[in-house]
């Protein structure tokens, strides 16, 4: 709410301001609405030469500040009046609000949607009721396409303007949002396990390069429990049984974080002796009290994926194909440039899910049972895992020799 203040000069010279309340005004004053703008901030308004030609403008700084929060114009915030539209923005605005205790990952992803939404709103979208058409929906997947997003990504932005669209069904009336556009699937691309050989390349890198230690135990961690980049990112001492050689995925004392186990189940994942007894030599002198992996600003290592990147260049296993756009900082500039992973470690082929999917294969190969499996790995349903580890099993000499007994004729 907009409050008028006179500001005048006091007896020591120094200008000061005073609320107006319902007495007699200052004389020898000027006076200013004080308002909060649509960011939040605390603004003065231009001086008024009088109480009441300033107390006039109060309302309307109101209504220009709700029309501002409403991504409307003056005029558009005072026709809707109370028709009970809900703009864009709002919508947007509300459903954040009602996941904003979901998992930081899951938050981050609903909101670089929707910002980019924001920006590329389709022409004549307002109100939510605007943008649950077909016309809309499908100017905005142009807009995605034209931008070159890849068609994964767009069908993950698009099924979050779905549920937004949906969460406001009551005052859209369209139940069913993603009907109204038919997207193009997307192909499952499986993650491939490493073989043998690519992981004794990489591990021999490792052991080359300036912090080799801390990189094998990073990645041998990753490799021997299956876990996910946040999973291992907010991992602690205290989750990490010695006698029982297990490590428990929990947000239980992370709730500073806001870190919490994928769907909300946590879980006991065994440990190997190699990866246990290289722990046990790492709380010795263990870099943090708390975490197990830190950056150098003592918090918990988030760039694992940059780092391995980098490891798989210099193993020499990139693919050499993928082409890519980076950022490139000189003297607080920045400039896009145009590269491909044959000079920079920027290879798709190496992402740190497929040393889940490789520890995952390794189990199922060393014959492990897929129920013991699927606990591990956090999966909900044994369909699930079973999927995830299709193409995992490959011929022995064994069954390699009945393969072509049975191909004879």
């Amino acid at each position: 709410m907009a409050s008028v203040y006179a500001r005048f000069k006091g007896s020591s010279g120094k200008w000061g301001y005073e609320k107006v309340g319902k007495g007699k005004p200052r004389q020898n004053a000027t006076f200013h609405i004080r308002f909060t703008d649509a960011d939040g901030r605390r603004r003065w308004s231009s001086p008024y030469s009088s109480v009441q030609a300033a107390k006039s403008e109060t309302k309307e700084t109101d209504i220009a500040v709700k029309a501002q929060s409403a991504g409307l114009t003056v005029q558009e915030f005072t026709d809707i009046g109370s028709s009970g539209k809900t703009t864009v923005k709002l919508a947007i605005e509300k459903f954040l609000t009602y996941h904003e205790n979901a998992r930081p990952k899951t938050i981050a992803q609903y909101k670089g949607a929707l910002d980019h939404l924001r920006e590329h709103f389709p022409n004549g979208v307002r109100f939510v009721s605007d943008l649950a058409t077909s016309e809309a929906l499908s100017a905005y997947h142009r807009t995605l396409k034209a931008e070159g997003f890849a068609p994964k990504t767009i069908w993950t932005r698009m099924g979050v303007v779905f549920s937004v669209l949906k969460h406001n069904a009551k005052e859209t009336g369209v139940l069913y949002p993603s009907k109204l556009l038919k997207l193009q699937t997307p192909v499952h691309k499986s993650p491939k396990a490493y073989t043998d050989a690519e992981l004794t390349t990489l591990f021999l890198r490792m052991s080359e390069i300036e912090d080799g230690a801390e990189a094998k135990i990073r990645y041998t961690f990753f490799l021997h429990t299956g876990c996910r980049e946040q999973e291992v990112q907010y991992a602690t001492w205290n989750d990490i049984d010695f006698q029982n050689r297990t490590f428990m995925v929990t947000g239980k004392g992370k709730e500073d974080t806001g870190f919490v186990p994928k769907n909300h189940e946590e879980r006991a994942i065994p440990l190997t002796r190699e990866l246990m007894r290289m722990l046990e030599a790492r709380k010795k002198s263990a870099p943090h009290a708390r975490w197990i992996f830190v950056n150098e600003q003592d918090a918990p290592d988030g760039h694992f994926l940059r780092k391995f990147k980098i490891i798989a260049k210099a193993a020499g296993l990139n693919c050499g194909k993928c082409k890519t756009t980076v950022t490139d900082w000189h003297c607080g500039s920045s400039k896009k440039v145009d590269t491909s992973c044959a000079t920079r470690p920027v290879c798709k082929e190496h992402y740190l899910h497929r040393l889940r999917k490789t520890c995952a294969t390794r189990w199922l190969r060393a014959g492990i049972n897929l129920r013991d499996i699927q606990k591990w790995l956090g999966h909900k349903s044994l369909e699930v895992t079973q999927i995830y580890l299709e193409g995992s099993v490959t011929a022995d000499a064994g069954m390699q020799q009945k393969l072509d007994s049975a191909g004879a004729f």
